[in-house]
């Protein structure tokens, strides 16, 4: 595994700076360079962009199979702001010490290919003019006025949070979601006129749009914890929940992951799957374009595995079982790893176990 720097706007003394770090150049038509130390990568990400930014405009670094880890820091250079350099959190995870006092959290970018927020960091000195990215955007839709407003004051009284629009029933909550782009929408499922699960289905299937979504009600009904997670919501929380789970799960969901534990997902989708799938018959179509090894990690995450187990089982390295993930929620167009169980089980590449739910 190496680390990968795409640079935007490159100066004439780029080559330099990146060779000076260790790094080795694979593109020549850009700044494309791989470092097999993520600190030598953090270092050089920073001086690129140096003092003003003078000699390279944007920055974006990854971690992991070069292929794999070049076109998402291509996708995070294009987000970074003129003068800015930003790592996601692997990198700066694997940097570790070495380039402590360097990097500074800054919220997260959407790569659509992946259809999550990836977090990143942002290294050497801030654009003065670059907005804070650190932001999450949120949408309320709830056909309770008290209960939008309370939800509303919670959630604006928190630094990295705000309210960007509210809807009373599901075709508002599509339109604003639609003009505000926001980063999670808190939709409730009862609601006048379209109700929010058929909103969320609209939303989530709307390929310009990557709202994280999160279902509220004040049922705890197992059977719309399923269709939630079947359309490809984040998560499943009840209205009468404490303020700081609720401000929790918006964190949880713009940060790309599930409200539920992968091994409570499985069990309840165990409970309502029906599949009648040989477990030894080749997989469905859906399925066809994944790799024999990424059908393994597919069936790993099913059964509640975590990217660690996955790798002690499979005997491979944690950060090339993160890219198998990354690929297959890629290829199947998933948000999260609850998600992965779903469509696992409604396959049949794997089935309930006997002594399931």
């Amino acid at each position: 595994m190496r680390t990968v720097l795409v640079a935007a706007e490159a100066g004439p003394g780029a080559d330099e700076i990146v060779a000076s770090h260790g790094g080795e150049l694979l593109s020549t038509d850009r700044v494309v360079a791989a470092f097999d130390a993520p600190a030598d990568a953090v270092r050089a990400a920073a001086a690129l962009v140096g003092v003003g930014g003078e000699i390279v405009g944007r920055v974006g670094v990854d971690a992991g199979e070069p292929a794999v880890a070049a076109d998402v820091a291509e996708r995070i250079c294009g987000a970074a702001e003129s003068g800015q350099a930003l790592v996601t959190e692997a990198v700066a995870h694997l940097a570790g010490r070495a380039v402590e006092g360097l990097l500074r959290p800054a919220g997260g970018v959407r790569v659509p290919e992946l259809r999550r927020i990836v977090p990143v960091f942002a290294a050497g000195p801030a654009s003065p003019d670059a907005p804070d990215i650190s932001t999450t955007t949120v949408v309320i839709a709830d056909d309770q006025a008290l209960l939008r407003a309370g939800f509303h004051v919670i959630i604006d009284a928190e630094p990295d949070l705000r309210v960007v629009g509210e809807a009373a029933d599901g075709w508002a909550a599509i339109d604003v979601v639609r003009r505000r782009r926001p980063d999670v929408v808190l939709m409730d499922i009862r609601m006048p006129g379209l109700d929010g699960l058929r909103a969320a289905e609209t939303i989530l299937g709307d390929p310009e749009l990557t709202a994280a979504v999160v279902m509220l009600t004040t049922f705890d009904v197992q059977r719309y914890v399923y269709e939630a997670l079947r359309l490809g919501a984040s998560g499943f929380l009840l209205k009468d929940a404490p303020s700081d789970r609720l401000l929790d799960a918006i964190r949880v969901a713009a940060a790309g992951d599930a409200l539920l534990a992968p091994a409570i997902t499985r069990r309840l989708v165990e409970r309502f799957a029906v599949v009648a799938r040989p477990v030894d018959a080749a997989p469905p179509e859906r399925l066809a374009d994944l790799t024999a090894r990424e059908l393994e990690v597919l069936r790993l995450i099913a059964r509640g595995h975590s990217n660690a187990e996955i790798a002690s089982e499979l005997v491979l390295g944690e950060n090339t079982v993160k890219t198998h993930v990354s690929r297959v929620f890629a290829k199947l167009g998933l948000r999260d790893r609850a998600q992965a169980v779903v469509v696992a089980y409604e396959t049949g590449l794997v089935v309930p176990e006997p002594d399931g739910l």
